[in-house]
C-alpha cells in the first residue's frame, strides 16, 4: 500500500516537473555568440531550467525506484530552496517566476526532508554527498552573480 502512494506521488511530481521543464526550456534564449556565454545574464536564465530538470529527475527516479534517488532529492532541494531563500532575503534576484517560487519551495523542503530522513528506504545520503549538494547548489546559485 505504501509503495502505491509513493508511485502516485512520483508520477505527480513527474508531471509537474515536466510542465516546469517545458516552460523554462522555452524561455531560454540560446545565443550563438560565444562572447555572451559566460556573462551572468546569460547564465542566470539556465537556473530555472536546472531546477526543473533536477525536479524532473527526482520524479523519474522515484517512479523507477532508483536506489540513489535521495542524492537527487537533496540536490533539487538545496538548489530550489537556496535560490528562493536567497531571493527572499534580498541577497539575489531570482529568474524564477513568482508562481514557481510558491510551488517549488514546498516541494524543495519536502525533497530535503525525504532525502535526509530516508523516507523512501533507499541509499542514505552520505555526509560527503550532503556537503557536495549544499556547496554545489550554493556555488551554482551565487557565483555567477558575484564574480
Amino acid at each position: 500500500m505504501r509503495q502505491k502512494y509513493i508511485q502516485y506521488t512520483g508520477w505527480a511530481v513527474l508531471v509537474i516537473a515536466l510542465i516546469f521543464t517545458a516552460i523554462f526550456a522555452i524561455s531560454v534564449q540560446i545565443d550563438p555568440n560565444p562572447q555572451v556565454w559566460f556573462t551572468p545574464e546569460y547564465y542566470l536564465q539556465f537556473i530555472p531550467l536546472y531546477i526543473a530538470v533536477t525536479f524532473l529527475l527526482c520524479g523519474l527516479f522515484v517512479v523507477s525506484g532508483f536506489s540513489g534517488v535521495n542524492v537527487y532529492l537533496a540536490l533539487f532541494g538545496h538548489a530550489a530552496s537556496e535560490e528562493i531563500l536567497f531571493s527572499w532575503m534580498g541577497l539575489t534576484t531570482t529568474p524564477l517566476p513568482t508562481y514557481a517560487t510558491y510551488i517549488l519551495f514546498p516541494f524543495s523542503c519536502l525533497a530535503l526532508w525525504v532525502a535526509y530522513a530516508n523516507i523512501l528506504d533507499k541509499n542514505r545520503v552520505s555526509s560527503s554527498e550532503a556537503i557536495f549538494g549544499f556547496v554545489f547548489s550554493t556555488a551554482f546559485i551565487l557565483l555567477p552573480r558575484y564574480f
